[in-house]
């Protein structure tokens, strides 16, 4: 029931970058806790979520490039990959820019100002990485797609 309506109202392209980022997530945090236990616990570094974070960044960026362009634009092109640095750099500052704006309105719980600032940003990225790196039309809904109607073939063999 859900597959249906998410098929009919959603564009296929959007659904899967959701997905795409929900793992992405996933695989930056995880990513980023093995470094840090890496870089905290056996290596017994000094501020080691500084260090950690930084290779999980490198990690994670290259990761969602290969996701996003495998599973969500079917594209493997390697060359691409300084735009999507480019709009992953842009769609970062803006995500920065945002949560200062919050704060300057009077928001000082910074784990909302993520959560309000994540939908827009993302949103962002979806249409920058469309338009900008792999160069698809941003659709997000299916608003004109109608079903066919099949019209009767007339029989000519009378």
């Amino acid at each position: 029931m859900v597959k249906d309506f998410l098929k009919r109202y959603f564009e296929p392209q959007f659904i899967r970058f959701v997905l795409v980022a929900m793992l992405n997530t996933a695989f930056g945090l995880f990513i980023n806790y093995v470094f840090l236990f890496i870089f905290e616990h056996l290596l017994k570094f000094n501020h080691a979520y500084v260090i950690s974070n930084f290779f999980a960044t490198i990690v994670s960026i290259l990761f969602n490039f290969k996701t996003y362009g495998i599973l969500v634009y079917k594209n493997k092109d390697n060359k691409l990959l300084l735009r999507f640095l480019a709009v992953t750099t842009f769609t970062y500052l803006v995500n920065i820019g945002g949560i200062a704006l919050l704060e300057h309105l009077g928001s000082q719980n910074n784990y909302l100002n993520l959560t309000i600032m994540a939908v827009p940003v993302g949103l962002l990225n979806y249409v920058l990485n469309s338009v900008f790196v792999y160069k698809k039309k941003a659709r997000f809904f299916n608003i004109n797609r109608k079903k066919k109607v099949e019209t009767p073939k007339e029989d000519t063999a009378a």
